[in-house]
């Protein structure tokens, strides 16, 4: 298999050995230029809310953090995304989340990278490593997320990364090896407590090799214990230092865990055609999620590498009591399985396809390069060359898609799925809202000229100073809405809408102009104050009355419109 990426060619081997670099280079390049195409998640304020939060926390100015909701979610990413916004001096809305888009997508990238690294440490092939980095960056849902997801994307890169410090840990066998293990795991852990699962991991792992030295008598025995303190102490400390609940509470980790394993926030999804709400989950979610929104070819080698992982510890029982290949792919097994058994098991609350679990396709492309590396040691040339010039042409099947879907890449079904009529009422689509951008400017092409109110906030803030100034958000007086088909509203309003964005065939957000439905609500608005004293409220306003114009102040709020 090495000999594949060989050339006698000098510029052909210098771009054999570098193809991992120049691809990274390439998905720079195109991340760079597409990521003003993606739009602001539901999440996007909450999450830097936290993170100036446990700033201000970190440096002693405000204890607000304790009161948060979101206090347990990790601020390893928020923090140096919330210093990022004031090193560069950001005070323009788009600005900021520019940049938060594409630090997070750096991170994605970096975790591809360590996907190749991981891959060629194991089994000493580029070209397996190659195809582990493509296949984790290739995940048309990941991909999109990574532009606007700043928590369950940056646990699937640092979910990788730990995956290599603990391989390479275990490589060394040094105490500093596992005190740098220690210190990444602390940092999976602080963006999201499933972090902590690699901690029974690793020492488990000790424990073998403790157990395998003592009965073939060699200094193994004497090294684990210190590994293992060494990866104690550092976990333990890394986490206290960046992790702020700690700070106040060396317990916080327990509550943690017992808080996030029953997430607190009910919301309803749709899953085969059917509405649930936690603790109504379906056993099967997130199995049946990772099957359908997964690139079926990934499935296939995934499937192939647990397989091979789990017949080579059957061959030889005596790998898993060593530092082999063979048991960190039996690793890989359990970082894929147990995560979903314990959600099965513990009935924990699940909304919106697999994102809570997002970090399992991590494991998956390990085991896809566990299966690449075996298809490698074919005896048969022309069986090898197939086996990967399919792997090829399913990568290439699935950059194709996700140029069809671009920017909603998030949407993504493979073939086991019929994405014919109805697909949305099946299957949950359009729970992120990252299409209001699009719409919104949409809405201001349509209407070049004068303040626009829109019922819609979530995106205003990634759109360009000039456009922000016409777009006013007003919930109670708009002219425009803007809904996603995962609003209830969308119901109301029908096939009315004036322009919409489909993907499948679904319209994921559409533009409705409401304007006599609010000259109405304004007629009632402006009737019941003439005949209420001044500045009496109406309408969830302040109203009152300047000539023949209506002025309502918002509520809490120094804007007025008229």
């Amino acid at each position: 298999m090495r000999n594949i990426l060989k050339s006698r060619s000098p510029i052909a081997g210098f771009l054999a050995r570098r193809a991992h670099l120049i691809a990274l280079a390439l998905f720079a390049v195109v991340g760079i230029a597409v990521v003003d195409d993606y739009g602001l998640s539901n999440d996007v304020e909450r999450q830097r809310v936290v993170g100036y939060a446990a700033l201000d926390y970190i440096l002693g100015n405000s204890d607000e953090l304790l009161a948060n909701h979101d206090r347990y979610y990790g601020v390893a990413v928020e923090i140096p995304l919330v210093v990022l916004e004031r090193v560069l001096g950001l005070e323009d809305s788009r600005e900021m989340h520019l940049s938060r888009h594409l630090a997070v997508h750096l991170l994605f990238l970096a975790g591809g990278f360590f996907a190749w690294l991981l891959s060629y440490r194991l089994f000493g092939s580029r070209l397996v490593a190659l195809f582990a980095m493509l296949i984790f960056l290739l995940h048309p849902r990941m991909y999109a997320h990574s532009f606007f997801n700043t928590k369950d994307l940056p646990f699937l890169s640092a979910f990788m990364v730990s995956l290599y410090l603990v391989h390479r840990a275990f490589r060394r066998g040094s105490v500093w090896a596992f005190a740098l293990c220690g210190v990444g795991v602390a940092l999976l852990t602080n963006i999201r407590i499933m972090g902590v699962m690699l901690v029974p991991a690793v020492l488990g792992m000790l424990a073998l090799d403790a157990f395998r030295a003592a009965r073939g008598g060699d200094g193994g025995l004497k090294r684990a214990p210190l590994n293992a303190g060494a990866f104690a102490a550092a976990f333990a400390a890394a986490l206290y230092a960046s992790w702020p609940p700690m700070r106040r509470d060396p317990l916080a980790l327990a509550d943690a865990i017992q808080v996030l394993s029953v997430h607190p926030t009910l919301i309803d999804f749709i899953f085969r055609g059917e509405q649930f709400r936690w603790p109504d989950v379906p056993w099967d979610f997130i199995p049946t999620w990772i099957l359908i929104t997964t690139p079926p070819f990934v499935l296939i080698l995934a499937a192939l590498g647990a397989a091979r992982a789990a017949r080579l510890c059957a061959v030889r029982p005596r790998a898993m009591f060593e530092n082999s290949t063979a048991r960190f792919g039996l690793l890989a097994v359990a970082c894929l399985a147990l995560p979903i058994i314990a959600a099965i098991a513990l009935n924990s609350n699940m909304y919106h396809d697999w994102r809570q679990m997002y970090f399992l396709y991590a494991p998956m492309c390990v085991l896809a390069a566990f299966a690449l590396n075996w298809l490698a040691a074919l005896p048969n040339p022309r069986v090898r060359a197939g086996a990967f010039a399919l792997a090829a042409l399913g990568l290439a099947a699935t950059v194709v898609q996700m140029a069809g879907l671009h920017p909603y890449q998030n949407e993504y079904f493979n073939l086991l799925v019929n994405k014919g009529g109805g697909l949305a009422e099946r299957w949950e689509m359009g729970y992120w809202r990252v299409a209001n951008k699009e719409a919104l400017r949409e809405l201001l092409k349509m209407q070049p000229d004068g303040i626009i109110p829109v019922g819609v906030r979530v995106s205003i803030g990634a759109l360009p100073e000039e456009d922000r100034r016409r777009l006013v958000f007003s919930n109670e007086f708009p002219s425009f809405k803007i809904i996603g088909i995962a609003s209830d509203e969308m119901r109301k309003y029908g096939g009315s809408a004036i322009w919409e964005r489909e993907v499948y065939g679904v319209p994921l957000v559409s533009i409705f102009d409401v304007r006599a439905e609010t000259e109405d609500a304004f007629r009632e608005a402006y009737a019941a104050a003439r005949a209420s004293p001044p500045d009496a409220s109406a309408g969830g306003f302040d109203i009152r009355v300047d000539g023949d114009s209506l002025i309502y102040a918002k509520e809490n709020c120094g804007e007025e419109d008229t």
